[in-house]
């Protein structure tokens, strides 16, 4: 009972706990590290179908946030914002179709928000977040790969985007000619701890 310890010992572990205290936060936040992002050799894809015509479009500006357990290494928080005027298919004419279609001066932004990470029975592993495209927000699953190489990371994946699921017509041209609405974003994005 610290009724019973000299004076000296019950102001000692005061000051213990005051101290712990003080720092439980600071440890807290020490524990998390970001990782910055190395655009010139990262590359976020979006390859659209078409019955004529199937491209690739690039996002080449975008702001990611990437946060990693600094014990563990593993990613705990990845968040992609972008301006979807960024989109760019290599042809000008595409591009003022494709933002006519997404009617990106009322819908501006995009975002992808990591919920949650796992690792599925067979050892793959799956990210669960939401997608904001359009100004609608859906969840969405798909498979990433994370590799280490001590302070550089690699992360590698491939969602299929149902557009339906965001408002946005399916493209037809001549009623024969269609673009799928099913578009698929691959995205390879190095980075390394910040120090």
């Amino acid at each position: 009972m610290m009724d019973s310890w000299p004076d000296g010992r019950v102001i000692g572990m005061k000051r213990f706990l005051c101290l712990f205290l003080a720092l439980l936060p600071a440890a807290l936040v020490a524990a998390e590290r970001p990782l910055v992002v190395d655009k010139a050799r990262s590359q976020i894809d979006i390859v659209v179908k078409a019955t004529v015509d199937s491209f690739t479009g690039s996002l080449n500006d975008y702001d990611a946030r990437l946060i990693v357990d600094d014990e563990t290494g593993r990613v705990k928080a990845t968040e992609v914002r972008f301006d979807f005027i960024n989109v760019k298919t290599g042809k000008e004419k595409r591009d003022a179709k494709m933002h006519d279609w997404q009617d990106t001066p009322h819908h501006p932004q995009g975002a992808f928000v990591l919920q949650r990470l796992e690792t599925m029975d067979d050892g793959n592993r799956m990210a669960f977040g939401h997608l904001e495209l359009h100004g609608l927000r859906h969840e969405i699953t798909f498979p990433v790969v994370i590799t280490r190489d001590q302070r550089l990371y690699a992360i590698d994946g491939e969602a299929v985007i149902d557009t339906r699921d965001y408002g946005l017509p399916v493209i037809r041209m001549m009623g024969l000619l269609k673009v799928d609405p099913m578009v698929k974003v691959r995205f390879h994005l190095q980075a390394e701890l910040a120090r």
